[in-house]
């Protein structure tokens, strides 16, 4: 028994979208968390190197003094007696103690007043180092106080000058950074206030992108399952587009498809059972009069022969228009064009009806004089666009009546054929629904005169496959107006 495929973790646009952001604004707050530190740490220790050096050039000049007015020997000896030099180093009462020397004169130094508090009751950054950090070295390099420092070992040096002479040199000792408690607690306080920053900063990210994730993820639901309902055969549900976004615009997208599908599930019902209407009665004439040559009621005359061949013409008639038809709303109409000269197949199409207009009591007239020369048309398809309109014609105008027919150049890439006829005429609101397939505006144009009702409808699609446009109206001369603009280029053609 073959093993079940694992179920392999899914996610989705939306989670993988707020996975995203949380991840972006997480790099983002590490990398700018990680260069305030290291901007942090580095301008701190110059700060304290400034304010070592600072303080090393006023102890100078103090002991600079002190050497002129006493010699050496007060620079050396042990350490409560570099006091005074402290002392005279040191800030005035009242004010705070400058940053990395406050320490020489703190408690932990060679006497002096302790350090004044900072905020909240903490020294000040710098406060708090211990006077160990100090040499003071004769001009040959003899140390006179404190701890004798290797050259790698000093991180600042003045010279002791008296009377234009180096009388002895005062360094200060390098120490690993912020080894005070006072600078170490202040750079960890603002560590902290970053590290709080960042993750202030990420939950709030976080916070944005679930809000932003279910504010995403509820319309796409909502598009999701109208999707599947009209997978379904439910095209009648609509979605309720919110905001003028991508979203919004999908769901509006879905409306529209919905919508279509709904009109063409309507047509295609509405085809099948109009499509159903329009062949019973043609087969059941035909069944009856099969019947009848069978049973012997009706003689198997040449007569009867003839009329079973008109009713297999008419099915076979209003299946190729149904064919016809359905060919162009799949819009695959087959077209094969070449030159031809327009006035030419609109003569000819007068030509094959023009014995049964007059018996009929209408008379034809032609205007070709404005035609264009030449155009690039389905020879095949223009004649039996020419066919169906004069049939319709034909079909609806009662005796005596007129049909006129005009065909002219509509400037250098369109030509213009019109078809007008007398009485009876059609509704101006159906004029518009004329070129749906079996539609019949009125008894005066119904099923009694013949045709499929499919003939305009036809003509329509066979305007269009040219790339151009038919619309009907009134006619001047009472009765029906036809009008079909066509290019003379199609762009099947170019």
């Amino acid at each position: 028994m073959p093993l079940a495929e694992p179920r392999r973790l899914r996610l989705s646009l939306v989670h993988q979208l707020v996975l995203l952001l949380v991840g972006a604004v997480l790099l983002a707050v590490t990398v700018l968390g990680a260069a305030v530190a290291w901007n942090l740490r580095a301008g701190f220790s110059d700060y304290l190197r400034a304010q070592d050096e600072h303080w090393l050039d006023r102890f100078a000049e103090v002991a600079a003094a002190a050497v002129a007015d006493r010699g050496l020997a007060a620079l050396s000896g042990p350490p409560g007696s570099l006091r005074p030099l402290f002392e005279a180093v040191a800030p005035s009462e009242g004010s705070a103690p400058r940053p990395g020397l406050g320490g020489m004169n703190g408690p932990n130094g060679m006497g002096g007043p302790p350090p004044r508090l900072g905020p909240g009751g903490r020294p000040p950054p710098g406060a708090g180092r211990t006077p160990e950090r100090l040499s003071l070295i004769d001009a040959e390099g003899r140390p006179l106080a404190g701890r004798l420092l290797a050259p790698q070992d000093v991180s600042a040096e003045r010279p002791i000058v008296v009377g234009g002479r180096t009388v002895a040199r005062a360094q200060l000792a390098r120490v690993a950074f912020a080894t005070a408690d006072v600078d170490a607690a202040f750079l960890a306080r603002q560590y902290r206030g970053i590290v709080l920053t960042a993750l202030l900063l990420t939950l709030l990210a976080v916070a944005g992108a679930v809000w932003v994730g279910r504010r995403w993820l509820r319309p796409v639901r909502d598009v999701q399952q109208a999707a599947r309902r009209v997978a379904q055969g439910a095209f009648d549900v609509r979605l309720s587009p919110q905001g003028n976004d991508e979203l919004a615009d999908l769901s509006r997208d879905i409306n529209a498809m919905a919508a279509s599908l709904q009109q063409l599930e309507a047509s295609r019902r509405r085809w099948i059972a109009k499509l159903s209407h329009e062949m019973r009665t043609p087969l059941a004439v035909l069944r009856g009069e099969v019947e009848a040559l069978v049973d012997g009621v009706r003689p198997r005359t040449a007569a009867a022969m003839l009329s079973l061949q008109e009713e297999v013409a008419r099915v076979t008639r209003l299946v190729e228009d149904f064919h016809q038809l359905a060919l162009s709303d799949l819009r695959a109409l087959p077209c094969s064009v070449a030159p031809v000269q327009p006035a030419t197949l609109l003569c000819e199409a007068v030509a094959r009806v023009e014995p049964r207009a007059l018996a009929a009591g209408l008379r034809l007239d032609v205007d070709t004089g404005n035609a264009p020369p030449r155009a690039n048309w389905d020879t095949q398809r223009i004649g039996q666009l020419l066919s169906n309109l004069l049939e319709n014609s034909l079909r609806y105008t009662d005796a005596p009546g007129r049909i006129a027919l005009q065909l002219r150049a509509d400037g250098p890439d369109h030509a213009v054929l019109s078809v007008d006829d007398s009485a009876p005429g059609v509704p101006a609101a159906d004029h518009t629904r004329l070129f749906e397939p079996l539609y019949r505006a009125d008894a005066s144009r119904s099923r009694r005169l013949g045709g499929s009702g499919l003939g305009l409808a036809i003509c329509r699609a066979i305007v269009s496959s040219h790339g151009g446009h038919i619309e009907a109206g009134a006619s001047p001369l009472g009765g029906l107006r036809v009008v079909a603009i066509l290019p003379l280029q199609p762009e099947s053609s170019a």
